[in-house]
């Protein structure tokens, strides 16, 4: 006889055991939590703003725009160039590549302002604060010297008390999942004995089994 998955036969189970199901669950959220707790590194973040400002162009407003957007596009590029990273790399003594560094920074634009938000992350708040502020001082430095841009400046450097609660991992996210996750084994292991179950317990198992027409059933009872 092929087994087949007989769902309200899991349903059932599941509905007689919860309580091995809550257990699971429980035990999935511990295990989340003790293992990124204390095996997960974590990671810290610091941002600084850096101010974009170029010359303006009294003559053609649409200029100044276009301008602005390109300035801006140019020094994202700049923050993660190599020039930029070397130096950052050397001044700190950072045993990073450039590759590995660059891929801890992000910079973004706030909306359509001439602002730069870079961001640096580290498993160190106090190393990442120093890395993002000497990444945005060079990246001042360098706009004077490579594009003689004087109205490039630190807007508002990382601090230190900003970038002390860890951004990864997501402590909440992995409870929740670890709380599916046993759910999911309990679910399995029901499935599992579902299948692995040899009794005869319905009408419908004999016939599958015998091949042949079930004339009548007899009730157990139990005998008072």
């Amino acid at each position: 006889m092929d087994k087949t998955i007989d769902l309200s036969g899991i349903i059932a189970i599941l509905k007689r055991f919860w309580w091995v199901v809550a257990v699971l669950g429980i035990i999935g959220m511990a295990t989340a939590f003790l293992y990124t707790n204390n095996f997960v590194e974590k990671k810290y973040e610091a941002t600084s703003q850096v101010l974009v400002k170029p010359e303006k162009n009294e003559d053609n407003r649409n200029f100044d725009v276009q301008l602005n957007k390109q300035l801006i596009s140019t020094y994202q590029v700049i923050v993660t160039s190599g020039n930029v990273l070397n130096q950052v790399r050397d001044k700190l003594h950072l045993p990073d590549s450039n590759k590995e560094l660059a891929s801890r920074i992000t910079v973004t634009n706030e909306g359509a302002s001439q602002v730069l938000v870079i961001g640096v992350q580290d498993t160190s708040p106090e190393q990442a604060v120093l890395v993002v502020n000497t990444l945005s001082e060079i990246l001042q430095q360098e706009a004077k010297a490579m594009m003689d841009e004087k109205n490039v400046r630190v807007l508002s450097p990382a601090e230190l008390e900003n970038s002390k609660a860890a951004v990864s991992p997501n402590l909440k996210m992995s409870i929740a999942l670890g709380f599916l996750a046993g759910i999911g084994l309990a679910i399995v292991m029901f499935v599992v004995i579902e299948l692995t179950n040899t009794k005869l317990r319905t009408r419908e198992d004999v016939e599958a089994l015998v091949d042949i027409p079930v004339l009548g059933s007899i009730e157990r009872r139990r005998l008072s």
